[in-house]
C-alpha cells in the first residue's frame, strides 16, 4: 500500500478520514510529532496513557498478538511488547514509521512496521489476538466515518479492540468555558456522546468489556476495551 503525499500534522485536524492520509508526511512534521509527548503537559499525557495501556494489557488473556494503529513514532510498541510476544505498527506515514523502527530496535524489541491506512489495512481477516487504536477516532466527527475505521479494525483482530475515547461532551460546557479563558475555541462539535459511542462499536459488533479511565473524573480521554461479539 502506498502512503500518499502530505500536507502535515495540521492536517490531521481537518477531522476527516482524507486528512488523517496525509498525516505527518515529510521529515519536518515526521520529526515534530515524534517529539511531541515527550515534553510539558504531553509528557503527563503520556504517563497516563502508558499506565493505562499497561493495566488494560496486563489483564488481556490469550492476548498473544497486537496491531498499533496508527502506531505514529512507536510510542506504545515497547509497552505492547511487554505483555504479547508479537507486535505490529502500522501508520498512513512512512516518514514517522523511520521514528517507530529506531524507537523498537533502541529499545531491544521485536517489531514488525509496516505502512498502511487504518481504513483498509494490508492484512488478513483475523491478523492479530486485538488492536490498539490511540488517538485517531476523535478526529473523525462523521458516523460513518468512524464506522469505517471500525470495520476494518474488526475485520483484522480475531478478538480485541482497545480504542481511546474523548468524552467531550461530559462536562462539555464547563470544558468550553475553561478553553474560552486561555482564548481557545474547542473544536467539540459532531463529538459522540459516551452512549452514542457505546452504539458505534456494538453496531460494528462488539461488546463492551470495560471502560478504563486514564485519570480523573474530569479527564476526557478513555480507552474502551472490546471484544468481538
Amino acid at each position: 500500500m502506498s502512503c500518499l503525499a502530505a500536507t502535515g500534522y495540521a492536517a490531521l485536524m481537518k477531522r476527516d478520514i482524507a486528512s488523517y492520509r496525509t498525516r505527518l508526511q515529510g521529515p519536518t512534521e515526521a520529526e515534530r510529532y515524534a517529539h511531541r509527548f515527550e515534553h510539558g503537559s504531553r509528557r503527563r499525557i503520556d504517563r497516563r496513557e502508558q499506565r493505562a495501556v499497561r493495566r488494560i494489557f496486563g489483564r488481556l488473556p490469550d492476548c498473544h498478538s497486537v496491531l498499533d494503529v496508527p502506531c505514529g513514532a512507536g510510542r506504545f510498541l515497547p509497552t505492547l511488547a511487554q505483555f504479547c510476544p508479537e507486535v505490529v505498527g502500522a501508520d498512513v506515514s512512512a516518514e514517522v514509521l523511520g521514528f517507530a523502527r529506531r524507537r523498537a530496535e533502541s529499545a531491544g524489541v521485536p517489531v514488525q512496521v509496516l505502512c498502511g491506512d487504518a481504513s483498509r489495512l494490508p492484512l488478513p481477516d483475523n491478523a492479530v489476538d486485538a488492536v490498539f487504536c490511540n488517538r485517531l477516532l476523535h478526529h473523525l466527527v462523521k458516523p460513518e466515518e468512524r464506522a469505517r475505521i471500525l470495520r476494518e479494525l474488526h475485520r483484522v483482530t480475531r478478538r480485541y479492540l482497545v480504542v481511546s475515547f474523548f468524552d467531550y461532551q461530559r462536562f462539555g460546557a464547563w470544558r468550553r468555558f475553561l478553553k474560552r479563558l486561555k482564548g481557545s475555541k474547542p473544536a467539540y462539535e459532531g463529538q459522540p456522546t459516551f452512549a452514542q459511542f457505546s452504539a458505534e462499536t456494538a453496531r460494528i459488533g462488539f461488546r463492551l468489556r470495560e471502560v478504563v479511565p486514564t485519570g480523573p473524573l474530569w479527564i476526557s480521554e478513555k480507552y474502551f476495551v472490546l471484544e468481538k461479539t
